[in-house]
C-alpha cells in the first residue's frame, strides 16, 4: 500500500494456540516479524480500536452477532470482515465496510489494499455512513424497538409505539431537568 504499517493481532488465542504458533512462525519466515505484534487478551477495546487505522475480522465461521464489527463501525474504524453471517447484515462493501470470501486470502488482501489506499475524505465518509448505520440499528434503544415491533406483528399490542412515546418523553423530562439545574 506504500506506507508504513504494523499489524496486530487482538484476542486470547485459547483453544487456537497451534494457529497462533503457525502465524508466529509464519512472521518470522516472511521477515514480516518487525511488522506483525501478537497482543492476546485487551481489556480496552475501544483504546485499541481508535489507534487502528483498519479492523479486520478475517473469521472463517459464520458469527450470529458480529459485535467487534458494530463497535469498530460505530467509532468510525474502516473494517473488513468476511461475508458470512452477522456481517452480511451489518457491513454494505464498499459502503460501510468491506467484505471478502471467507478463507480467501487473495480477496482478503486486496480489500486490506483497498480500505488503506482510501484517502482521508473517503475515510471519513464511510466512517459517517458506517456509525449513522449502526446509531439507526444496532443501540440498545433501536434493538428494543424492532424487539417490541416483532410482538407487535404477533400480539397487535402498539408495544413499538408506546415505547417510542414513553422514551421520548423521559429524555424530553431528563432535558428539562438538566436544564433546570
Amino acid at each position: 500500500c506504500g506506507r508504513e504499517w504494523v499489524c496486530v493481532f487482538v484476542g486470547d488465542a485459547k483453544e487456537r494456540d497451534r494457529h497462533t504458533q503457525a502465524l508466529v512462525e509464519r512472521t518470522k519466515e516472511t521477515g514480516l516479524r518487525e511488522r506483525v505484534r501478537f497482543a492476546g487478551h485487551c481489556a480496552d477495546m475501544p483504546a485499541a480500536m481508535m489507534l487502528a487505522d483498519l479492523v479486520v475480522v478475517p473469521s472463517l465461521r459464520p458469527e450470529p452477532f458480529g459485535r467487534v464489527v458494530v463497535e469498530a463501525q460505530a467509532m468510525g474504524r474502516p473494517v473488513v470482515v468476511a461475508a458470512h453471517g452477522a456481517a452480511l447484515e451489518t457491513v454494505e462493501d464498499g459502503v460501510t465496510g468491506f467484505t471478502f470470501p471467507p478463507g480467501d486470502a487473495i480477496a482478503l488482501a486486496e480489500a486490506i489494499r483497498t480500505a488503506l489506499g482510501m484517502t482521508p475524505e473517503q475515510r471519513a465518509a464511510m466512517a459517517a455512513t458506517a456509525r449513522e448505520n449502526v446509531m439507526a440499528h444496532y443501540t440498545s434503544h433501536g434493538m428494543q424497538y424492532a424487539t417490541l415491533a416483532v410482538y407487535d406483528e404477533l400480539l397487535h399490542a402498539g408495544l413499538a409505539e408506546a415505547f417510542l412515546h414513553n422514551t421520548s418523553t423521559l429524555m424530553h423530562d431528563y432535558d428539562l431537568a438538566q436544564q433546570a439545574s
